[in-house]
C-alpha cells in the first residue's frame, strides 16, 4: 500500500471516536484547492502487517479513519485485508473518499463503520474542477451505493469562494434529497498550502455565510453541520 503517514490521534475525524488517521498517496482528482496535495503522488510502498502494527500499539483509540489523497485508489483485497485486520483488533474503520471508485466501495462498504462522502460541486462544474469527464457520474453512483447499504455517512461540500456558492449548495442539496441523504456537512475552506498558489490569496467565507448556505441547504436535508473552528447544527 502506498502511505503518505499516520496521525496518531485525532478528535475531529471519526464522529463519536478517537481516531488513527491513515493518510494514503495518490488521487485521481486535482481539485486546485486541495491542501493534501503533497499526496498526490508518491508514497511509502508498505505492507499491510505494518500498519496494522503501528496502529495496535495506540491504546487511546477505538477508530481508524483512512483518509488521503483517496484511499479507495489502493488495492483492493490490501484493503479489505487492512480492514478485516483493523475489525478484528476492535476497532471502527472510518473511509473519506471523493466518490470516484463507486465499484471499491460496493464491494467494501459492508466492512465498514462510517464513510465521509466529499460532493465538491455540481455535477455539470465536476470535469473542470476535477480534471476527469467521468467524474460526476461515479460520485453520484457513490451516493447511490451508500444510500442504499445502511452504513453511516455524511456528505460533505468545502464551501470555496468562486467554486461554491449559494446556487451550487441549493443544487446539491436538492440531489442529496433525492437520495434520501441525511446529513450534509458544509466545511470552511482552508487556503494554506493549496495545490493551485491562487487559491492561496482567496479568503475564506466567513462562518456566518457557512450557516446562511446551511439554512438553505436544510430545507432539502434533515441534519446540516458547519464546521470551521469547530462544529454547529444549522
Amino acid at each position: 500500500m502506498l502511505l503518505g503517514g499516520i496521525l496518531d490521534l485525532s478528535t475531529v475525524d471519526f464522529p463519536g471516536k478517537l481516531c488513527s488517521v491513515v493518510f494514503f498517496a495518490g488521487c485521481p482528482f486535482r481539485c486546485p484547492y486541495c491542501q493534501n496535495h503533497r499526496l498526490l503522488q508518491g508514497g511509502m510502498r508498505l505492507e499491510v502487517d505494518y500498519i496494522v502494527s503501528e496502529i495496535k500499539r495506540n491504546f487511546l483509540i477505538d477508530g481508524v479513519c483512512f483518509t488521503g489523497g483517496e484511499p479507495l485508489m489502493q488495492n483492493l483485497d490490501e484493503l479489505k485485508d487492512l480492514i478485516s485486520k483493523l475489525k478484528d483488533l476492535g476497532f471502527a474503520v472510518k473511509i473519506d473518499t471523493n466518490g470516484y471508485y463507486p465499484e471499491k466501495l460496493a464491494k467494501i462498504v459492508d466492512l465498514i463503520d462510517y464513510v465521509a462522502l466529499d460532493f465538491k460541486t455540481t455535477p455539470k462544474n465536476y470535469p473542470k474542477l476535477t480534471g476527469k469527464d467521468d467524474s460526476a457520474e461515479r460520485v453520484l453512483e457513490t451516493l447511490k451505493i451508500l444510500s442504499s447499504s445502511g452504513v453511516k455517512f455524511e456528505v460533505r461540500t468545502t464551501v470555496v469562494p468562486t467554486v461554491v456558492d449559494e446556487i451550487t449548495v441549493t443544487e446539491i442539496a436538492e440531489i442529496l434529497s433525492d437520495f434520501g441523504v441525511k446529513l450534509y456537512v458544509l466545511q470552511q475552506f482552508r487556503n494554506e498550502d493549496v495545490l493551485d498558489e491562487n487559491f492561496r490569496h482567496i479568503e475564506p467565507y466567513p462562518k456566518d455565510y457557512l450557516i446562511e448556505l446551511g439554512k438553505l441547504a436544510k430545507s432539502y436535508v434533515p441534519k446540516v453541520l458547519v464546521r470551521c473552528e469547530g462544529e454547529e447544527e444549522v
